[in-house]
């Protein structure tokens, strides 16, 4: 089977598409918007992925690790794949912005612009539906649950994203992903080769002892005084024991304990997060934190759990790939500003799973343009430039049209 040159494909058609497309692309933002669904609870938004990727013409394979979506655009039985992935769900975050499309559930909002994301997918699934004449490539379209909540990438590998009974075994040659920017101008898209995304640990921790009367401290085991003790500790290690070259951060962003002024509670709990880009160092932050909690306690008479989870591992782009994917862009989508990001971002995005599996890279969409779009990812006035959606777009599209295109960084 051939396929017609994508050199031969003009820019003003994708342009054109894209352009015929935008009213509904904009719409169905909205709609997820206006209807978010918490990490495992994506069942409305992976029922419409489902059906618009069908109406599409893509084969789809759905409840994968969850509400989790596959669908495959296969051109031949021949040809390789390659694969992209846009995450659905929402967060725990009150939507606070004033417009027609704010979110109608209590407490959720899309307020990390996976709505945005999808949306775009789901455009390009479109689209490209529409031009597989001119691929080289079969295209899997991954619409993944449970990003916020770091389990729905691993979750869906584990439950054999790529391998079943429909579509046989699908091994991607390589794997892209955008997450919207608000620090970038609406419409450029950010890229950097290596680290992109920090090692991130979710963390509890609970310390017993005994509580009585505020007025006779002594006869008690001040759990207060102690998760204070601990606290302060906790939040010394980046500064007195990682190499300051070295970039980490821990934050505490929860603490619960106590009942009344006037008593010492029984049991105070807190949880936190810490992050880093240096494997090194994240296994010692690790270690230390476990001594610090375990030995205060010890000392004044506590007991204590401590448990730790690890949420991403490191996103590291693949240095051909993201060169690849640079002169693709700057090709085939030269209205678009290409902006080098000199930065690795101390947030975890586990994406970084399944670059563990395929080589690939994720770039920042920018997506500010006014005050009301440069709130910061999680904020819970979070917006986004709509028309911004039209760079992922067609970005996207180009990455399909010329995957073998070799650029430079």
């Amino acid at each position: 089977m051939m396929t017609m040159s994508t050199d031969s494909l003009p820019n003003t058609e994708i342009e054109a598409l894209i352009e015929e497309i935008m009213p509904d692309v904009i719409a169905l933002r909205r709609h997820l918007h206006q209807h978010p669904e918490l990490s495992g609870k994506e069942q409305q938004t992976a029922q419409l992925v489902a059906t618009r990727c069908r109406e599409a013409g893509l084969e789809i394979r759905e409840n994968i690790g969850g509400y989790g979506v596959l669908a495959c655009l296969k051109i031949h039985a021949d040809y390789p794949w390659i694969a992209f992935r846009a995450d659905m769900d929402a967060l725990p975050v009150q939507d606070k912005k004033k417009y027609p499309y704010t979110s109608k559930v209590d407490g959720v909002s899309h307020s990390c612009g996976h709505d945005a994301h999808t949306s775009i997918l789901l455009a390009t699934a479109r689209i490209l539906s529409r031009l597989k004449d001119k691929l080289a490539y079969n295209i899997a379209f991954i619409f993944q649950p449970a990003e916020e909540t770091c389990k729905g990438a691993s979750d869906m590998l584990r439950d054999g994203l790529f391998d079943d009974d429909l579509f046989h075994k699908i091994t991607p040659q390589k794997i892209y992903a955008l997450h919207v920017y608000p620090y970038l101008p609406a419409g450029s898209i950010g890229l950097r080769d290596g680290v992109m995304c920090a090692a991130a640990d979710m963390f509890d921790v609970e310390i017993r002892g005994r509580g009585g009367h505020a007025a006779r401290p002594h006869e008690c085991v001040d759990v207060i005084l102690i998760a204070a003790q601990v606290i302060q500790a906790l939040h010394q290690i980046v500064g007195r024991k990682v190499n300051p070259l070295h970039p980490a951060v821990l934050t505490i962003g929860q603490i619960h304990g106590g009942h009344a002024g006037n008593v010492i509670p029984e049991c105070v709990s807190f949880s936190g997060t810490f992050r880093s880009l240096n494997t090194e160092v994240h296994e010692g932050i690790r270690t230390r934190m476990d001594h610090i909690i375990r030995q205060t306690a010890e000392a004044w008479g506590a007991s204590t759990s401590f448990s730790l989870r690890q949420a991403t591992p490191i996103l590291k782009n693949d240095s051909e790939i993201i060169s690849q994917a640079y002169g693709i862009f700057k090709k085939y989508t030269p209205d678009i500003n290409l902006i080098q990001i000199n930065e690795a971002s101390m947030g975890g995005e586990d994406f970084a799973e399944f670059l563990h599996k395929i080589p690939g890279c994720l770039f920042r969409l920018g997506t500010g343009s006014s005050p009301e779009t440069r709130y910061p990812l999680h904020h819970p006035c979070f917006d986004i430039n709509e028309q911004s959606m039209r760079a992922g777009i067609a970005a996207f599209v180009a990455l399909a049209l010329h995957a073998n295109h070799l650029g430079e960084l």
